[in-house]
């Protein structure tokens, strides 16, 4: 059985949830989701979702950590990816106007997510109202045509990607190949 520690952000409905978890089950993954007061279970997990919301904690620094340290596979989704590009770093989210509730073309540059999806250009969905300037431990790897930092990744052979956009709100054959290779990627857990 595959396990993945799902962040359970408060701020979110659970109608927000359920896509996440329904991406996770849907490509034949356990997710369990985790806040504060059951972090014991991600030792039980081969993998970590950080899902979106609206403001960063200090649970985002545990998971980026515990996955950096285990090389674990890491996907981080809208606030999950700008929590990596904050982690470890001073730097601050600023406000974006026009990236809320659209979609629009991202370019992506030579990296694992280019190899997982297959193109160089895809459409995805925009939810954020704030923005990433830069990254100091995972490496830029796509942007939006008028620059907004729309993923990232670990330069280690692991799958750690977070993506400003919400695949598991798309149903597109570009959103499933990187949840397929995200659970791809995790190893089976015995419990």
């Amino acid at each position: 059985m595959k396990l993945i520690a799902v962040l359970n952000r408060m701020e979110n409905t659970k109608e927000m949830d359920i896509n996440y978890l329904n991406a996770v089950s849907d490509n034949g993954a356990i997710p369990i989701l985790i806040n504060e007061n059951n972090l014991e279970l991600i030792k039980f997990c081969g993998g970590i979702l950080l899902t979106g919301g609206d403001e960063k904690g200090a649970l985002d620094d545990y998971l980026i950590k515990y996955a950096l340290d285990n090389n674990l596979p890491l996907l981080g989704i809208c606030q999950g990816m700008q929590s990596m590009a904050l982690y470890n770093t001073n730097n601050k989210l600023i406000n974006v106007s026009n990236h809320y509730k659209c979609e629009h073309i991202i370019k992506i540059e030579d990296s694992k997510l280019k190899n997982i999806i297959g193109k160089s250009e895809i459409i995805v969905n925009s939810y954020h109202h704030q923005q990433v300037l830069s990254s100091k431990e995972f490496k830029v790897t796509a942007r939006s045509y008028d620059g907004v930092i729309e993923a990232l990744e670990s330069s280690n052979d692991v799958f750690q990607i977070g993506v400003e956009w919400h695949p598991e709100r798309m149903n597109n054959e570009d959103s499933k190949k990187i949840f397929r290779e995200f659970i791809g990627q995790i190893k089976t857990t015995i419990i």
